[in-house]
């Protein structure tokens, strides 16, 4: 399957509306994206995506709906969709971001909502992990030997990382809905330790945890 290249055609739908020539099916984030994954959203396709392919695509994409391409009537709807496309790549060739794109609008669950805290509050095991993590940096933050003890603690992050994005996915490809919201939870949590830990500065003797994903 290939894209045509749409240079500046338009043409008009039943309803008058225009619609851009070779321009993807906006759906959902996942039909935008055929070629890499053809199957839609998991279980019926991993939820593992080849980033690789994901972008070859995105650009493709983005080549063929650039709003310069386009005559001043259309410009506006190009830009729109082209935003639309930036927004799906990134969310998709984020796990985390993926995840809770996934459980938001094929599940009806919001782990991001203002009363996430109290609806999708961390588990126990992993909370006293990042509370390990922050008495640490509280009690090495000002000494000498700071920053070997917290490149330490990103490399023990970046592990928990990898392990909760595979436990995400093992839960999405079978269908563990409720399996995949517990560790979307624990995947946000170690994304803003990793952040903190990112932002670490010598002397500090704590790290700033933000969910901003």
């Amino acid at each position: 399957m290939k894209y045509r290249f749409a240079s500046t055609k338009t043409s008009e739908n039943t309803t008058g509306e225009t619609t851009l020539v070779g321009a993807p099916d906006i759906t959902n984030y996942y039909t935008i994206f055929p070629l890499t994954i053809p199957s839609g959203p998991p279980p019926a396709s991993p939820f593992e995506i080849s980033i690789k392919d994901l972008r070859r695509e995105f650009l493709q994409l983005q080549g063929i709906i650039h709003p310069d391409k386009y005559p001043s009537d259309a410009k506006s709807h190009a830009e729109a969709l082209s935003a639309r496309i930036n927004e799906a790549y990134r969310t998709l060739a984020d796990p985390l971001l993926r995840a809770q794109y996934l459980l938001r609008e094929w599940h009806g669950i919001d782990v991001t909502a203002e009363d996430a805290a109290t609806k999708h509050a961390l588990d126990a095991q992993t909370l006293m992990e990042v509370m390990e993590v922050q008495e640490t940096i509280e009690e090495v933050g000002a000494s000498p030997e700071a920053e070997a003890e917290i490149e330490a603690l990103k490399e023990e992050n970046d592990m928990r990382l990898k392990v909760c994005v595979g436990a995400l996915a093992g839960a999405f490809d079978r269908g563990d809905i409720e399996g995949a919201r517990k560790e979307a939870i624990r995947l946000r949590f170690w994304y803003s330790v990793g952040e903190g830990l990112r932002e670490w500065e010598p002397g500090h003797t704590e790290i700033r945890l933000v969910h901003g994903h």
